[in-house]
């Protein structure tokens, strides 16, 4: 078994966008449905991806699938640039970058133009800037895709993306175990067994989080109440809802949204 998570903090909306820029960084093996892009701007850094090394040196850049378990390392000071966006942000190309293989999923020494758009890249730019830049960006790989090969490892994560995706679709509804084997028509201990080995945390807790992970999406992002924010996030009872929410984020769904909507405030 590997010792994956899944990062919740990369929602499930499908504007999903952000710009990290960080020194001397490490992160475990992890996986999120988002594309991740990294600019490596000095030092070196090691990329694992799906059991595989790379290494970057400045000037390098490194292009994530959804779903794909990696980590990254650094051994010296370096300084990097991390674009993480939902896949529908770039929908003309996604399906063909998920799907076929990729000949390097590694750039070297890229052009400046592209360490000045990753320079200038933040999570205020309107909806055209950040579709543009992702684009151009994401165009690299593109180019570099091997549309006579499908990626091996895409298919074989065919099945956790179809449990992933039954999560998405089913929000709304309880998402148990014994409702997504009947769903896939596989026996439930088998689906508990795969989605434990590939996720490194119980099908259980993973709906539960994400169910909340949404819920904070919603709750920074729209002005529903609570109560109809704990139904589309599948809890019909809204003390159920509130003690998962506060087990996971330590505060309660009220407390939340007034902590974020003041820290909105701050920011203007």
């Amino acid at each position: 078994m590997n010792n994956a998570f899944y990062e919740l903090k990369h929602e499930i909306g499908a504007d999903y966008f952000t710009v990290e820029r960080n020194q001397d960084f490490s992160f475990p093996l992890h996986m999120h449905r988002c594309f991740e892009i990294i600019l490596l701007l000095d030092g070196s850094m090691t990329v694992t991806v799906e059991k595989k090394e790379y290494v970057l040196n400045a000037g390098d850049m490194i292009f994530v699938k959804p779903n794909f378990i990696h980590s990254l390392k650094t051994s010296d000071t370096s300084r990097h640039v991390l674009c993480i966006f939902a896949p529908e942000l770039i929908a003309a190309i996604s399906d063909e970058l998920i799907k076929y293989l990729l000949i390097s999923p590694v750039i070297k020494n890229v052009p400046e133009l592209y360490r000045q758009l990753f320079e200038k890249a933040n999570e205020n730019m309107d909806i055209g800037g950040v579709k543009g830049f992702l684009y151009t960006v994401s165009d690299l790989f593109y180019k570099q895709l091997d549309f006579s090969k499908e990626d091996t490892a895409t298919r074989k994560k065919h099945l956790l993306q179809k449990i992933l995706l039954y999560v998405d679709e089913n929000m709304g509804q309880p998402c148990a175990i014994t409702d997504l084997a009947k769903h896939l028509d596989y026996a439930p201990s088998y689906l508990s067994r795969f989605f434990y080995t590939n996720i490194g945390m119980p099908y259980s807790d993973y709906v539960r989080n994400i169910k909340i992970s949404h819920a904070c999406y919603l709750l920074r992002n729209t002005r529903e109440s609570v109560i109809d924010i704990a139904i589309q996030c599948g809890y019909f009872s809204i003390s159920s809802f509130n003690r998962n929410f506060k087990q996971m984020t330590s505060y309660s769904p009220t407390e939340y949204r007034k902590k974020n909507n003041h820290m909105k405030k701050e920011s203007k």
